[in-house]
C-alpha cells in the first residue's frame, strides 16, 4: 500500500496518518504520541505547534475523516471563522462571504470582503464558492490580520489551499463515492502520473456534486438543488535538483435551483408592538417587527395555504410587462457592453462558469536562499435569476448577473532559515475588474402603491394599475457595484532570535491600493471616481519558549480594507443633494479606508508527555471606518437617458420624476438609494483548541469560539421605522454567534482482523442576531454526526449520519425588506422581515474511499 505523503493537521478535526485510516485516530509518532506537523502560513516552512499564529490547520486525512467536502465544513472545526452559503442577506451560493472573530460585512462587492481565499498563496476573487478538496494537500485557516504576506482583503484573516504535487515515482490516486437516502450525491477522484520519474509529473481530479434539496415549496419546486462539476489538472516539473515548477488549471461549472429559503414577515409575527426597550437613543416603542426569537417552520405565520420555508421556485408562464415582453425575457435582458457573454439561464436559480490558472517556480540555492515566483489568473461568470422578495408572493423578481476577473504576480526572496537572523523580502500586484449590481439588477415590480402615507397591515391590495401578480414595472441593471482595483505592494518579514528561548519578528506591508468605480466604467463618456490608499501595514510578535512543550507569544498587527464612494450622492445634483444631506448632514462624498488594530495572546502547550495538546488565543480589536449601509429615499431628476425609466417620461426631463397614482394623479417618485455612513466598533474573544490521545485507539477534541463585539458608533437606518432608533451603538455585530464549539470522540479497534472505527460529532452554534439592531435572533441550535466504517486494505467504507437528531433551526438569517407586500417607494424600510436558511434534515448515507 502506497503511504500518503502527509503534512497531517492537528487542529480542528481528529487527525488520522499514513496509510488509510479514516477514522481520525491522532497521529502518532509513537503510540499515542502527537506528529510535528508542518505549516507555510508565513510562506515558508515551519512547525504548526512553534509558529505564533493563531492556525488550523486540515491534511488529506482529517478532510476524509471528518468527512469535509467545501469551506462549510472547514468552518464548521475551526474557531473563530464562520462560512455558511447565505453569505449576507440572501441565501444561496451567489456571494458566500468568509468571516472571521466577528468581522462581518454588510457590502456586497467582494472587492471590501473581510476575510479572503488563497490557492497556493494567490488570492482568489469570491473563490469561497463550490470548492473541489479532492486535489489538496491541506487547507490552513489562519485567523487575524494577515497583510504583510497575503495583502489584500486580508482584513480579518485568510484561508490558504495548498493543492498537492503529483506523485514523482509511481501512478496513485484516489476515488471517493458518497450518496445518501436524500440523494445528496457526489463523487471526486484524481490521478496521479509520473511522466519522468523523479523528474516530471501530472495529476487529474475531478468532482461531481448533485444535491437534491431538501425542501418542497408552495408551488411544488425542490428548494435547496444544487450541481457543480469541477476539473483540475496539475504539472511538476522538477528541471534541477534546485529548480521546479508548478502548473494548475481548474475549470468549475455550476448549476443551482432555488435556494431553500424561509421569509418571516415582520407584521405577520409582530412581537415588537406594544413593548418598551432601551435602545441606543433612549426608550424605544419597535412595532411591526420580530422582538426576540424569529420562529420557524409551522410556527410561522403566513398567507392561508402557504408553507413556512417556503418561495417561488419558478416564474409562472404568462407573466408580461405592459411593454409585451415577459418577465423573463426582461431579467435577461442584460447590457452586453458590460457583462458579454453569461451562462445560459431561464428561470430561478444560478449559473456559474469559474475558469484559474496558477503558476509557481522557486529556485533554492545552494547556500540555503530561495527565490519564489508565482502568477495566478481568475475568471468567473454568473447569472442569477431570483425571487427577490423571498415569499411564495408574485411580487417582485430580479436577475443579477456577475463578472468578475483578477491577476497577480509575485516573487519573494528568502534567507537560510537556520540561521538566528532569518529574513524574506517580496513584491506583489494584483489587478481586478468586478462587475455587477447586487442591488436587484434587472427588477420587476407587481404591486406598488402610492398612497401617501406607509400601509401598515400586510396586504391591503391597494396596488396600482391592477393586482399582484400583474406586473407593471421594469428597472433596468445600474451596475452599480462595478468596481475595479489595482494593488502593488512590498513586503518584507525578520525573525531575530534574542535568546534560544525569545525571538523577535517584525513583518510589514507598504501598499498602494487603487480603486476605480462610476458609470464611465461601462458607459463611455460617463464619470468615473477613483482613490489610491498608501498604507505600511505592521505586524509585530514576540515569541518566549520557556520549554520545548511550550510555546507563547503577543502581537499587535493592522489590517485595512479600501474605502469606497457615495456614488449616487456624488453624482446627484443640488436639488437631490438636499435631500441626501437632510436625511443625514454626516454623509460624505468617499469614505476613509476601513482599518483594523488586532492585538494578540497565544499558547501552545504539549500536554500528557505528548499525548495531547492545548490551543488558546486571546484577542482585542479596534475596528473603524466600518462601511454601515443606510437606505435614503430621493425624489431624482428626469434625465434623457432614463426616459422610459420607472418615473422618467419625455416631458419630465429635467424635473422630478413622478409616477400617476391609482385616482389619475400625479405624485413624486422616490428611489430608494444605499449610502455609506462610517462607523466604529470592538471586538475582543477566546478561541481554544484541545485534542488528546486518551488511549492508544481512543481520541477526544474539542474546539470553541467566544465573541464579545460592540459596536461604538454605528448608523443603521434600514430598521428605523420599525425599531424606532438608527444608532447601533453598544449592539453586537450581527450574523455572528457569541458562542461556538464542537467536540468530537473517536474510537478505532479491530474487526475481523480488519482496521474498523466509530466516529461522533457534535457541533453548537450559539443564538445569532440577525441585523445590526439587535431586536431578531436565531436561536442556538446543536448538530450531531455520527460515522462507522472499517477498511479492507486500500478501500475504506463508511456508513454515517448528519443531524442526527433531526434537528430544525435557522442555520443563519438576516433583516430583509418586506417586498411581498404593496411597494411604497416613499416608505420602503417600513415594512420588514427577516429570510433565513433552514438546517438540512437528516440524512443516512454510504461512503466508499479508494486510494492506491
Amino acid at each position: 500500500m502506497k503511504k500518503s505523503r502527509l503534512t497531517c493537521a492537528v487542529s480542528a478535526a481528529i487527525v488520522s496518518c499514513g496509510t488509510l485510516n479514516p477514522g481520525g485516530v491522532l497521529a502518532q509518532e509513537s503510540a499515542g504520541m502527537i506528529e510535528e506537523i508542518t505549516v507555510t502560513a508565513r510562506k515558508r516552512e515551519e512547525s504548526l505547534q512553534e509558529i505564533p499564529l493563531s492556525l488550523s490547520v486540515f491534511g488529506q486525512d482529517e478532510i476524509l475523516a471528518g468527512d469535509i467536502r467545501d469551506l462549510e465544513g472547514v468552518a464548521d472545526y475551526t474557531p473563530g471563522f464562520q462560512f455558511m452559503n447565505q453569505g449576507n442577506q440572501q441565501p444561496g451560493r451567489y456571494n458566500t462571504q468568509l468571516a472571521f472573530r466577528g468581522l462581518t460585512t454588510a457590502q456586497f462587492s467582494p472587492s471590501f470582503a473581510t476575510g479572503a481565499l488563497f490557492i497556493d498563496g494567490i488570492y482568489v476573487l469570491n473563490g469561497g464558492t463550490s470548492l473541489a478538496l479532492m486535489d489538496l494537500e491541506r487547507v490552513e485557516v489562519i485567523k487575524g490580520p494577515q497583510a504583510a504576506y497575503f495583502g489584500r482583503n486580508t482584513f480579518g484573516g485568510a484561508v490558504n489551499l495548498i493543492t498537492r504535487d503529483p506523485n514523482m515515482e509511481e501512478i496513485a490516486g484516489e476515488v471517493s463515492v458518497r450518496t445518501t437516502n436524500r440523494a445528496n450525491n457526489e463523487i471526486n477522484g484524481i490521478l496521479e502520473v509520473p511522466l519522468v520519474k523523479d523528474v516530471l509529473s501530472a495529476s487529474i481530479s475531478g468532482r461531481f456534486y448533485d444535491k437534491r434539496g431538501h425542501w418542497v415549496a408552495t408551488d411544488g419546486g425542490r428548494m435547496g438543488n444544487e450541481e457543480t462539476e469541477t476539473w483540475n489538472g496539475v504539472i511538476k516539473w522538477n528541471a534541477t535538483e534546485n529548480l521546479e515548477f508548478k502548473a494548475r488549471y481548474s475549470y468549475s461549472e455550476d448549476s443551482d435551483g432555488a435556494p431553500a429559503q424561509g421569509f418571516v414577515s415582520g407584521i405577520l409575527n409582530d412581537t415588537c408592538t406594544g413593548t418598551t426597550i432601551d435602545s441606543p437613543e433612549g426608550p424605544a416603542n419597535p412595532q411591526r417587527y420580530i422582538c426576540g426569537t424569529v420562529p420557524y417552520g409551522n410556527d410561522i405565520a403566513v398567507d392561508p395555504g402557504n408553507n413556512g420555508i417556503s418561495a417561488n421556485t419558478f416564474i409562472p408562464d404568462g407573466l408580461a410587462l405592459g411593454t409585451g415582453q415577459t418577465v423573463t425575457e426582461y431579467l435577461l435582458d442584460q447590457p452586453e457592453d458590460v457583462f458579454g457573454s453569461l451562462p445560459d439561464i431561464n428561470d430561478i436559480g444560478l449559473k456559474r462558469e469559474t475558469e484559474r490558472i496558477t503558476l509557481s517556480a522557486a529556485y533554492n540555492f545552494d547556500n540555503g536562499y530561495s527565490i519564489d515566483v508565482s502568477y495566478g489568473r481568475n475568471e468567473q461568470d454568473a447569472m442569477w435569476i431570483r425571487d427577490f422578495d423571498t415569499s411564495d408572493r408574485l411580487n417582485w423578481f430580479s436577475s443579477d448577473p456577475q463578472v468578475m476577473d483578477d491577476e497577480s504576480f509575485e516573487i519573494r526572496l528568502s534567507s537560510p532559515q537556520d540561521g538566528r537572523l532569518r529574513w524574506l523580502v517580496g513584491y506583489n500586484s494584483y489587478e481586478q475588474e468586478f462587475s455587477s449590481s447586487g442591488g436587484g439588477g434587472n427588477a420587476t415590480l407587481s404591486c406598488f402603491s402610492v398612497v401617501s402615507a406607509p400601509l401598515l397591515d400586510d396586504f391591503p391590495g391597494l396596488c396600482v394599475g391592477g393586482q399582484p401578480g400583474i406586473f407593471n414595472l421594469g428597472f433596468p441593471n445600474t451596475a452599480q457595484n462595478t468596481d475595479e482595483a489595482e494593488v502593488e505592494g512590498w513586503f518584507a518579514a525578520v525573525d531575530f532570535d534574542i535568546t534560544d528561548t525569545l525571538t523577535l519578528s517584525l513583518e510589514g506591508r507598504l501598499q498602494e491600493d487603487t480603486l476605480t468605480k462610476g458609470d464611465g466604467l461601462f458607459a463611455p463618456g460617463a464619470p468615473t471616481l477613483e482613490e489610491t490608499y498608501d498604507d505600511f501595514l505592521p505586524r509585530v510578535i514576540l515569541r518566549w519558549t520557556p520549554t520545548e512543550s511550550t510555546n507563547l507569544w503577543a502581537s499587535y498587527s493592522e489590517g485595512l480594507i479600501a474605502g469606497d464612494f457615495n456614488v449616487f450622492f456624488l453624482q446627484a445634483d443640488e436639488r437631490e443633494r438636499a435631500q441626501y444631506i437632510e436625511q443625514d448632514p454626516s454623509i460624505s462624498e468617499a469614505l476613509d479606508a476601513e482599518t483594523l488594530e488586532a492585538w494578540e495572546l497565544g499558547l501552545k502547550q504539549e500536554l500528557f508527555g505528548g499525548r495531547g495538546q492545548l490551543n488558546l488565543a486571546v484577542y482585542h480589536y479596534t475596528w473603524e471606518n466600518i462601511k454601515g449601509r443606510s437606505s435614503f429615499l430621493i425624489n431624482e431628476t428626469c434625465t434623457e437617458a432614463e426616459v422610459g425609466d420607472t418615473g422618467c417620461t419625455a416631458e419630465l426631463v429635467g424635473q422630478p420624476k413622478e409616477i400617476i397614482s391609482g385616482s389619475g394623479e400625479p405624485e413624486p417618485f422616490f428611489n430608494a438609494r444605499n449610502v455609506l455612513i462610517p462607523g466604529d466598533a470592538t471586538i475582543q474573544g477566546l478561541e481554544v483548541e484541545f485534542w488528546y490521545n486518551i488511549t492508544e485507539n481512543l481520541s477526544w477534541q474539542i474546539n470553541g469560539s467566544y465573541i464579545d463585539s460592540e459596536y461604538d458608533d454605528y448608523v443603521f437606518n434600514f430598521v428605523q421605522p420599525v425599531a424606532g432608533f438608527s444608532q447601533m451603538s453598544g449592539n453586537q455585530t450581527p450574523r455572528q454567534p457569541e458562542l461556538s464549539g464542537n467536540t468530537s470522540l473517536t474510537w478505532d479497534f479491530t474487526l475481523f482482523d480488519m482496521p474498523a472505527y466509530v466516529r461522533g460529532d457534535v457541533f453548537y452554534q450559539g443564538e445569532t442576531y440577525v441585523d445590526e439592531s439587535n431586536l431578531a435572533k436565531i436561536e442556538d441550535y446543536y448538530l450531531v454526526n455520527a460515522r462507522a466504517g472499517v477498511t479492507i486494505q486500500n478501500l475504506n467504507i463508511e456508513l454515517f449520519t448528519t443531524n442526527l437528531t433531526d434537528e430544525e433551526a435557522w442555520m443563519t438569517a438576516a433583516r430583509w425588506t418586506d417586498w411581498g407586500s404593496p411597494t411604497q417607494f416613499a416608505f420602503l424600510t417600513a415594512k420588514q422581515g427577516v429570510v433565513g436558511s433552514p438546517l438540512d434534515k437528516r440524512e443516512f448515507g454510504l461512503r466508499l474511499n479508494y486510494r492506491f
